[in-house]
């Protein structure tokens, strides 16, 4: 067969919707698939098929690195945090939260010393990899002392992380019921709020929603806790929660979109 040059090769037609295109299965047996076939699958978003309880079942995205320019409608995942992109340069993270809740009441044992707070699990922990997170809490005690005096709260509790720079505000109640009135509270610049995290009181019941933020300088367990001012036999409300999400991997990171 003589050689032909390029320039001497003539353009191919454009496919008819009925004109097919051989394919394999990877089996000896040889398909065909139109042109239209072919185009309504190429726009047609795709469906993922179900994963099951076997790791690599479920899709799932490739950690890499981000765009230096965010792009309108991206996804990107770095290994810490998905991100989207709403409009061109504005990235923001996916929020990924992570929640511990009393699905029923639970009786604290009657002491001064720090304990956990939830029961949900065995040992009322998060394992925490380094970086910054939201967070946020609201708990019911009842059956407390008389004695003046409530509660303070810990996000580390017995946990093995290391928690670096925190701030989180307190805002609740010390009556003797979930409708006392006048709200206090307080702010706390590390990882535990003040002996009572609300204005102390004689009333038998604390009330407290709590939110804020905190860095893991070294990764492990929190195990959000508690400690009485004066022992009692308190019951924690069903309801009660804590809940994190992770805002970045870095813990010095400062903003996240197009501050200037």
């Amino acid at each position: 067969m003589a050689d032909t040059k390029i320039s001497d090769l003539t353009a191919a037609s454009a496919l008819a919707g009925t004109e097919e295109f051989p394919c394999s299965d990877g089996t000896a047996t040889t398909k065909a698939a139109t042109a239209a076939q072919i185009k309504t699958f190429a726009n047609t978003a795709p469906v993922f098929a179900a994963g099951s309880a076997s790791a690599g079942t479920w899709p799932k995205l490739s950690s890499g690195t981000v765009m230096t320019t965010p792009e309108d409608g991206a996804i990107e995942f770095d290994g810490d945090n998905v991100f989207a992109t709403t409009d061109d340069g504005n990235r923001g993270y996916v929020p990924v939260r992570h929640f511990i809740r009393q699905d029923s009441s639970r009786t604290l044992t009657s002491t001064a010393s720090e304990q956990q707070l939830f029961n949900g699990t065995t040992n009322g922990r998060l394992t925490l990899e380094t970086g910054v997170y939201l967070f946020r809490c609201q708990f019911y005690l009842s059956g407390m002392s008389g004695t003046s005096g409530n509660a303070a709260f810990d996000i580390l509790g017995a946990g093995s992380a290391t928690v670096g720079t925190a701030l989180f505000h307190t805002v609740g109640v010390d009556g003797n019921s979930n409708t006392a009135a006048t709200q206090t509270g307080s702010t706390s610049t590390n990882a535990q709020s003040p002996a009572s995290a609300v204005t102390a009181g004689t009333g038998t019941a604390m009330g407290a929603h709590i939110t804020g933020t905190f860095e893991v300088t070294a990764g492990g367990t929190i195990q959000p806790a508690v400690t009485l001012v004066t022992a009692a036999a308190a019951t924690l409300a069903a309801g009660s929660y804590f809940m994190c999400e992770r805002m970045a991997g870095s813990t010095s990171a400062t903003s996240l979109g197009q501050w200037d």
